[in-house]
């Protein structure tokens, strides 16, 4: 599995590594998949998807330079990802940078990527939510000193944009999309005090569901499940239980037919 994307995807504000977006992700598919899975995250910081982006500054190393184009070959394609997951638009939709050419870019890197590995699985993370697309709440005096930036653009009708947008390229892609606006969308507790990163739950929410999606969509995450199903014999009557009312579990559980 290779990421690429911003500061959210690089972990930025959780306080346990375990809950950063990626590990937890990587985590769920490792406990339910036969294989081992080896993981590269190369989310940048502050990364934007090309240098028309008005947030890109040619100074600005390993954060918006180099940008996801420019460093498509290196950071993705060079690995050679049975799972290639990219998460961009956070920070160009900050910056104002328009839609056209943000989704021609990202149309780009998606269309390098399917044409160099058509096996391979590739996921579009939607932006995600933050207070910055809450106009009203964005004009609050305690955000002043956020809004001097270049990442300042208050509102969510550009980001609206680019979630259909990233939802209509995954289509055109064979790749697949998995909304996590939606998901956090007026949960201000999901993120960290600066407004703009998530906190452990946050984090850990994003990953969970990205798998979730993930599992819907690829039987392969299930193969390991049916073998314990096989393997233990699993049952209505030697399963379940955990917690239960005590009577309950005697009806329910019959101790002669487990066989584990």
């Amino acid at each position: 599995m290779v990421v690429m994307g911003e500061s959210n995807a690089y972990g930025m504000c959780a306080g346990y590594s375990r809950n950063e977006w990626v590990t937890a992700l990587a985590d769920c598919i490792r406990e339910f998949q036969d294989e081992p899975l080896q993981v590269f995250n190369n989310a940048i910081p502050s990364n934007v998807i090309c240098q028309a982006s008005p947030g890109y500054h040619e100074s600005n190393l390993y954060a918006t330079v180099p940008s996801a184009l420019d460093r498509l070959e290196d950071d993705m394609i060079a690995y050679r990802p049975d799972l290639a997951v990219y998460a961009y638009g956070l920070n160009d939709s900050r910056c104002g940078h328009n839609l056209k050419s943000f989704i021609g870019a990202y149309a780009t890197i998606v269309e390098k990527t399917r044409a160099a590995f058509p096996d391979a699985l590739v996921v579009l993370v939607s932006p995600y939510w933050n207070l910055q697309y809450d106009s009203e709440t964005w004009a609050q005096p305690e955000y002043a000193e956020s809004r001097n930036g270049v990442f300042d653009r208050g509102g969510d009708d550009l980001v609206l944009s680019y979630v259909q947008a990233i939802s209509d390229l995954a289509v055109e892609t064979g790749a697949l999309f998995v909304d996590v606006y939606s998901l956090l969308e007026g949960a201000s507790w999901l993120l960290h005090k600066d407004a703009c990163h998530f906190n452990d739950i946050g984090q850990r929410m994003i990953g969970l569901h990205i798998f979730c999606q993930i599992a819907a969509s690829c039987s392969f995450l299930a193969l390991k499940s049916k073998k314990i199903e096989d393997s233990f014999n699993t049952t209505i009557h030697n399963t379940g239980g955990t917690s239960c009312l005590p009577h309950v579990i005697n009806e329910w559980r019959k101790v002669d037919d487990l066989k584990l």
